[in-house]
């Protein structure tokens, strides 16, 4: 768990200076910083997203895990509870609510996020999570002073889900396939790109609506192997 706690405190400390900076940042600055980032963004999850293996299951797990995160209205819900910590401001920066969600999305949902909780959970090797750390440093900093202080308050996300995931690798990780890890990589990465046309303000999206579909992913690799493998019995039969 060290790499996470590092990364934890990389975001904090970074979203910190970044917020106590953005006076200095004009607001024209501030617009550019996000473009840059959108566009990173965006070209970080093409890479991810040529790893995938199974396209038919990624694009079910996306269908129905919208659906359901539509139908329990998880952006909604996120957004109204983060949006308690606003206070009025003349400011142009986005709410602590679109901070925070955008922010959390940029840090959590990556491959090098599964990777490196991957290698820490079922190996005890916090570097790639340290790396992560160092750019997330760099990206809180610029993001805080755009987005005000929701940024700082994403460090909380970043504990709790890789977190999670580094304890999940530890309990189940040897038992998981390679083609899941490429699949959920491929999914992390169309999330990435929703998340960077939002950034670039090219179309609103309820980011956290989609994040079931990391759920749904298994289920839907495991009924697909399921499914083969009978096709395959019932054939030699």
């Amino acid at each position: 768990m060290i790499g996470t706690l590092f990364n934890t405190i990389a975001v904090a400390l970074g979203a910190s200076i970044g917020l106590a900076s953005h006076k200095y940042i004009s607001n024209k600055s501030q617009h550019k910083i996000l473009m840059v980032f959108g566009l990173f963004t965006m070209a970080l999850s093409i890479n991810m997203i040529s790893s995938m293996s199974a396209p038919i299951d990624i694009f079910l797990a996306l269908i129905i895990g919208t659906l359901l995160g539509q139908t329990l209205t998880l952006h909604d819900r996120l957004s109204s509870f983060t949006s308690k910590f606003d206070k009025q401001s003349n400011s142009n920066s986005d709410s602590t609510s679109s901070g925070f969600i955008k922010a959390t999305m940029l840090f959590c949902v990556g491959g090098l996020t599964l990777i490196g909780c991957m290698e820490e959970g079922l190996k005890g090797e916090s570097q790639l999570l340290f790396i992560k750390g160092t750019m997330d440093l760099i990206s809180s900093f610029f993001l805080a002073s755009a987005l005000g202080k929701g940024v700082l308050f994403s460090a909380i996300g970043v504990l709790i889900f890789q977190g999670s995931l580094t304890l999940f690798f530890m309990s189940f990780g040897a038992q998981i396939p390679d083609e899941l890890i490429m699949d959920l990589t491929a999914l992390g990465g169309i999330l990435l790109l929703a998340l960077g046309i939002d950034l670039m303000d090219i179309k609103s999206i309820k980011m956290i609506d989609l994040l079931p579909s990391l759920i749904i992913l298994p289920i839907i690799h495991f009924l697909h192997t399921l499914i083969v493998e009978l096709t395959i019995f019932e054939f030699i039969q």
